[in-house]
């Protein structure tokens, strides 16, 4: 790797980190906040984004943004995909520390795969680093952006359904972590083209003249708004984990059709690439999707709030 590998792999790390320390603030915004609602979306932006801790959260993840379009002009997101991944770490240490969060065995497994599978998809880059500043056109685009909208909006009136029905049960944050992961995976994603676009073109350009940081944006407030509804009713180890699984997997998965990074040539390198997505798949299939009797109670009581 060469110095501006060097310097991007650090700065794909730190972007992750503050991105991280920005969904802390906002699972301590979150015990402070009404009960959310993804059926109630004027008041869900409402209570969001009028709050000075949930905004200020926001300033931080916006500096991981940053950071983050700094990282993919000089990386390919082949090589950026496991380093954003490594840095899960960081929260499932301040998780476990700092709210006492515990992780089940099968929980543990679940991560377990998907490291496993990150390491599958870094390592079946071989020894090309191919970074292109092609970005796809909006058709391509629509084709990744409008199925996602369909699926997180459904995940999160679903969401309210299960959290609020007569038989529900405490959900542990598995639909709110894919939901949420699926909309800032598309907006990274857009982040990428902007970052191409940007190295290309320059800043007014990346800026203005392409969907990619209306895409970003827009996700991103989709995205965020409904993870902080998982924040407030889960834990936020088991939200965070399974945004990372559905967002990365989501950039290894698309990133080769809008930017044309090449799929490996090599055939144990295609199926070690193959083996990493379906490893991935397994690892979201195995997360619990409901709350056992014996996790923590810190959580916030939804049935209470409600009734007040």
């Amino acid at each position: 790797m060469g110095a501006a590998d060097i310097k991007g792999a650090i700065l794909a790390a730190m972007a992750t980190i503050i991105y991280y320390l920005g969904f802390i603030v906002f699972r301590v915004a979150a015990n402070r906040m009404p009960v959310l609602r993804g059926t109630r979306p004027l008041q869900l932006i409402r209570y969001t984004y009028t709050n000075w801790l949930w905004l200020t959260g926001l300033v931080i993840v916006l500096s991981g943004v940053v950071t983050q379009v700094e990282a993919l002009t000089m990386l390919p997101l082949s090589l950026a995909e496991p380093i954003f991944v490594a840095s899960l770490a960081f929260i499932l240490f301040y998780a476990g520390v700092f709210f006492r969060e515990r992780l089940t065995g099968r929980e543990w497994s679940s991560i377990a795969l998907f490291g496993v599978a990150t390491v599958c998809i870094g390592v079946s880059n071989g020894d090309r680093e191919v970074l292109t500043n092609s970005v796809a056109g909006p058709a391509v685009l629509a084709a990744v952006v409008v199925p996602g909208v369909l699926i997180s909006a459904v995940v999160l009136v679903g969401g309210d359904v299960r959290a609020f029905g007569r038989h529900a049960r405490p959900l542990a944050g598995v639909a709110y972590g894919f939901g949420s992961g699926i909309s800032l995976g598309i907006s990274e994603l857009a982040i990428k083209g902007v970052a191409s676009v940007y190295s290309t073109h320059g800043l007014a350009a990346a800026a203005y003249t392409t969907p990619y940081p209306y895409v970003a944006v827009g996700m991103a407030v989709f995205g965020l708004a409904q993870l902080q509804i998982g924040l407030q009713r889960c834990r936020m180890s088991i939200v965070v984990t399974v945004l990372t699984v559905a967002a990365k997997t989501e950039l290894a998965l698309f990133g080769p059709l809008l930017y044309k990074e090449p799929w490996p040539a090599d055939r144990l390198l295609m199926a070690l690439r193959l083996g990493g997505f379906g490893l991935a798949l397994v690892a979201l299939v195995l997360f619990p999707r409901h709350e056992t009797a014996q996790e923590p109670t810190g959580l916030p009581v939804l049935a209470t709030r409600e009734r007040a």
